[in-house]
């Protein structure tokens, strides 16, 4: 056969439903003559079935398995070569003359194909020669030219009072303030340094400590006032709407909820739209579900801290654990927002099971601080709660004395406040003087202020038989800026 009626040797399909096989609608001379693109991307996962005769298949086919779908086109990409060779003299076999001249002619159609497709100069000029990354970044470098364009329109023609950005206006805003003043002096001054009427610098009007601020000028001084309000607004303007941290209900002693809710920080907000769940068992993954921690692995008796992170490139809210209070471990593709609360394990490296409602946090079940029956110095001591951030730490006391003659106190007080003091705190005293009496107090939760430490003062009074108990049902973290909280 001949290859003599025009084509461009390229086949279109657009599958909805996974397809394995796609036809050649064009002669085929080798099976290396097929290419394949699947939603504009080369594709080399495939087959060729065909069947030849006299040189030539027209049933060549691209075969894919698994089956695939999208924008699928099927082309002619054979390498220009020549396979055979005419002897001078020896006879001329038609079918050897007419393959040579259909792979002839098929190499040119896809040549004329794809010169189609290529930068063109107008006839009698000559053509550009341009890099691939040229042409890659030829829409970019469009767009880039014409926002520069725009933007310098709007510093030449931004009308009067219109800011180009925060604190600078146009040439046009300035020409026409400058003109005013010429023509009538500044708008509503009627005087200046003594002078009425029209204002007209003198020697003398301003100092140079006035004008300039250190080395710098006005406008210098007015930037740096600006940063430093953005900085102060972002350092102390952040706050917490929800996200509070509780023991998962399928998995507590591995995984926590947060719940929803938002964190503003520095003009950024990452917002999390449902409960979170995250596990302190395995390292960071995005995903409700996944790890949460961000380097190592669970440690018993650890205090872990919790923090909102958020995308750079789509703001989407994520979940953190980390062991450090302040400098955690941040996933790359993300920002650290803040602290949003505080979890921990026990001996047994299980989370304990918490529930929080705003900055409070209250075990699913108390745990004992220290027990004893002596009496003890006024001193810090370990209490046993979250060590890493200074927390009120909510405690009970119970306290027993068993006649004759018992008496005793069990006092705790704030670690910040010095030996000399003692509260505000939480204080149970018992007392039996008849043999075989007893007399037992109980005192309700009480915040305590720890160090960071985890360190509180306590102190024992204790004559007779007096046995006392310190448990921790709770926390209130204060130091995430909750609002409402």
């Amino acid at each position: 056969m001949s290859t003599t009626t025009p084509d461009d040797r390229i086949s279109t399909y657009n599958p909805v439903v996974a397809t394995t096989q796609f036809a050649a609608g064009f002669p085929v001379f080798d099976n290396a003559d097929i290419g394949v693109t699947v939603d504009g991307v080369e594709r080399f996962d495939f087959t060729v079935t065909a069947t030849y005769a006299a040189g030539i298949s027209t049933d060549a086919k691209a075969v894919f398995s698994p089956g695939i779908v999208g924008d699928v086109v099927v082309f002619g990409k054979r390498a220009p070569r020549r396979s055979s060779r005419f002897l001078n003299g020896s006879p001329l076999s038609i079918p050897d003359q007419n393959l040579a001249l259909d792979t002839l002619e098929a190499e040119v159609q896809e040549a004329a194909r794809d010169v189609v497709r290529a930068h063109k100069a107008p006839f009698g000029e000559d053509g550009g020669v341009f890099s691939a990354a040229d042409i890659g970044n030829a829409q970019a470098n469009a767009e880039s030219a014409q926002a520069s364009a725009d933007l310098a329109e709007k510093w030449a023609e931004n009308p009067r009072n219109v800011a180009v950005e925060p604190g600078h206006f146009s040439s046009k805003h300035w020409a026409e303030v400058a003109a005013e003043s010429a023509s009538t002096g500044v708008a509503g001054v009627s005087s200046f340094n003594g002078r009425p009427g029209i204002v007209v610098p003198l020697s003398g009007d301003y100092s140079s400590a006035q004008v300039g601020r250190g080395a710098g000028t006005v406008e210098d001084a007015l930037d740096a006032i600006e940063a430093d309000i953005a900085a102060t607004k972002g350092t102390f303007l952040a706050s917490v709407v929800g996200l509070t941290v509780q023991a998962n209900a399928g998995a507590p002693s591995t995984s926590i909820d947060i719940s929803a809710g938002e964190y503003h920080r520095a003009g950024k907000v990452a917002v999390n739209a449902s409960t979170l769940v995250k596990r302190i068992d395995a390292n960071w993954a995005v995903g409700s579900g996944n790890g949460g921690l961000d380097t190592g692995t669970k440690q018993a008796s650890t205090t872990y801290f919790v923090f909102a992170i958020r995308s750079t490139t789509t703001g989407v809210f994520e979940g953190l654990i980390s062991a450090s209070p302040s400098a955690p471990t941040v996933p790359a593709g993300y920002e650290l927002m803040g602290r949003v609360g505080i979890c921990w394990t026990n001996a047994s490296s299980n989370l304990i099971a918490q529930k929080q409602v705003g900055s409070k946090v209250t075990l699913n079940a108390a745990i004992t601080s220290f027990t004893g029956g002596a009496t003890s110095a006024t001193a810090l001591i370990n209490a046993g709660g979250p060590v890493g951030v200074s927390v009120d730490l909510l405690m009970n006391l119970s306290t027993v004395g068993t006649g004759p003659n018992a008496d005793g106190s069990l006092i705790l007080w704030d670690g910040n406040a010095g030996s000399a003091s003692e509260g505000p705190g939480n204080r149970s005293r018992a007392r039996a003087t008849a043999a075989g009496e007893i007399d037992a107090s109980l005192s309700p939760d009480v915040p305590i202020r720890t160090l960071a430490n985890g360190q509180i003062y306590r102190r024992a009074d204790t004559v007779g038989t007096f046995t006392y108990t310190a448990r921790i049902s709770g926390w209130i973290d204060y130091q995430v800026p909750r609002v409402g909280a």
